[in-house]
């Protein structure tokens, strides 16, 4: 089959700027190509045709028939890998057409106000340069310059082949398990529940798993659960070998966070690998959206990119989490949280609320101050929080005045704790290893404290006043970054000394009325089926 013809200045690009990973162009059309400009005819196209193009996905907020906002994702071209090396060229392809139009930089509007973005990640780097010559098509040439490899022969060489020995014996064991898996007649499909994020059954796996038993689903399928006894341990060897037998028999594997296990195994074409992402709204970066960031991932890993589905709470998260974990759009789809079905339901909240109260003496009669915030560092390892930033004086001299509890709450992967003196422990109370939900407590929360967690989407239902303890932003931008500019989010008011923090609350400026305006926007219509929606359209189907 021919190429089509391609022919000059059938688009105008008249904006270029950057989105994290994404490049995102402003395009306008040119009268002479008969029809309205569709997001999806647009297309990078190798110049010497021997990759496949890369169509764009739209931006938000279409301007009009003749004008659109594109993005593409150079981390997400063929088999979901970086773009090759090479110029690619910006066209317009209709679906059956016999000729393809070049875009042209705009005469005068445009101007590129960053030519040239680099992207390290383990010393490696991807350069992305933009010409655009007057009159000549927008080119985007994209090279790589990899580090210095150490000799075969090296004691670090050998190292990392021995390493990798074990690895590469579970992965043959593995394929051999498919293989005999694959003519083994069972009775009933297997549903595995995994991640090694968690030590047990909690959060949105154990709300599927729970209802899977309720419709009596159970009686169709078998379902098996398997976690580590710490996220920061290896599984022991009997455990691993199950491990690999399960994920190897089972039908759907369902994920919440991380399971490095699963990237690295193939997995038969009839296995669904459903990632029930524990996150509520797309607020900080992650994943593959950390690209050239401290702690960023490898853009050549297999990390997320074998997900069948992703669930997401609405449809304004779906571009955010296909970049993070390096699908295409159509594999996120927005069912709502199943933790949220819970949470907003009612008649459990009351329960919910009362177990709360009961679990943390000190709290029923009181102003309850909730202090939960995000971690520092690149992964469970590396977690952290600098609790020393915390003035235990002011904080109970604080409570004392509003007869108030201080709740400290944080997040699993952080180790350390608040050291609270005995004299305040009436007032200051660290539950972060008390068995009780962090959804439990947002119910008897009367003002979050919060920084970077995604926690201020589940508080937003509540309606009550939130505080952003956000001490060190700029090295939180730099490193990590949001979806969205942080000061813009937030609803509330950000403070960044622990002074700061204590005045506001004295004087109750909370700027509560962003609250609502933001809980409208995130809350998906429909909430509270979203576990019944996973088990219909994602499971069953």
């Amino acid at each position: 089959m021919n190429a089509p013809l391609l022919e000059p200045s059938g688009l105008e690009v008249t904006d270029v700027h950057w989105e994290r990973i994404q490049l995102v162009l402003r395009i306008r059309r040119r009268q002479d190509i008969g029809a309205q400009l569709d997001a999806g005819d647009v297309h990078l196209r190798p110049a010497n045709g021997h990759q496949p193009t890369l169509a764009s996905r739209p931006v938000v907020g279409a301007i009009g028939p003749d004008e659109r906002l594109v993005r593409f994702n150079v981390f997400a071209g063929h088999d979901q890998m970086p773009l090759a090396q090479g110029t690619w060229q910006v066209v317009l392809r209709r679906p059956g057409a016999t000729r393809e139009w070049t875009a042209i930089p705009g005469s005068v509007e445009l101007k590129l106000k960053e030519p040239m973005r680099e992207f390290i990640s383990g010393g490696a780097t991807y350069r992305v340069n933009l010409a655009a010559d007057d009159g000549a098509p927008l080119d985007v040439t994209i090279s790589t310059e990899a580090p210095d490899r150490p000799s075969l022969r090296s004691p670090r060489t050998l190292i990392a082949w021995l390493r990798a020995l074990p690895r590469q014996a579970w992965l043959h064991l593995f394929g051999l398990l498919l293989t005999i898996v694959h003519g083994l007649p069972f009775r009933r499909p297997l549903i595995v529940f995994t991640s090694d994020s968690r030590t047990s059954l909690s959060g949105n796996l154990k709300f599927v798993h729970d209802r899977i038993i309720e419709r009596g689903l159970d009686r169709q399928f078998r379902l098996a659960t398997i976690f580590k006894a710490s996220i920061r341990l290896r599984r022991p060897l009997r455990d691993r070998a199950r491990f690999v037998w399960l994920l190897a028999r089972a039908h759907v594997i369902l994920v919440e966070d991380y399971q490095p296990a699963i990237y690295r195994l193939p997995r038969r074409s009839d296995q669904r690998i459903i990632q029930l992402w524990h996150a509520w709204g797309a607020f900080k970066t992650v994943g593959y959206s950390r690209i050239g960031k401290s702690w960023g991932p490898n853009p050549y890993s297999s990390v997320h990119k074998n997900y069948t589905y992703a669930t997401v709470s609405s449809t304004h998260e779906v571009p955010f989490y296909a970049e993070a974990f390096g699908i295409p759009d159509e594999h996120v789809v927005p069912t709502g949280t199943p933790r949220m079905d819970d949470f907003l339901d009612p008649s459990r909240q009351a329960e919910r609320r009362e177990a709360a109260y009961t679990a943390i003496p000190g709290t029923r009669d009181r102003e309850v101050i909730l202090f939960a915030p995000t971690f520092r560092g690149g992964s469970a390892r590396r977690a952290r929080y600098p609790v020393d930033l915390i003035d235990l004086d002011a904080a109970n001299a604080l409570c004392v005045e509003r007869n108030a509890t201080l709740i400290f709450k944080m997040h699993p992967f952080v180790r350390r704790r608040v050291d609270i003196p005995d004299e305040y422990r009436d007032r200051l109370i660290d539950v972060s290893d008390l068995p009780v939900e962090t959804n439990d407590l947002l119910l008897i929360t009367d003002l979050l404290i919060t920084d970077y967690s995604s926690i201020v989407f589940e508080y937003s239902t509540q309606g009550r006043p939130m505080l952003f303890y956000a001490f060190d932003l700029e090295e939180y931008i730099a490193t990590r970054d949001f979806y969205v500019p942080f000061e813009d989010f937030v609803p509330g008011r950000i403070v960044r000394t622990f002074d700061e923090l204590v005045d506001a609350i004295r004087r109750e400026d909370y700027q509560l009325e962003k609250v609502a305006p933001f809980a409208a926007r995130h809350l998906p219509a429909g909430n509270g089926t979203a576990t019944d929606r996973i088990i219909d359209e994602l499971i069953l189907s």
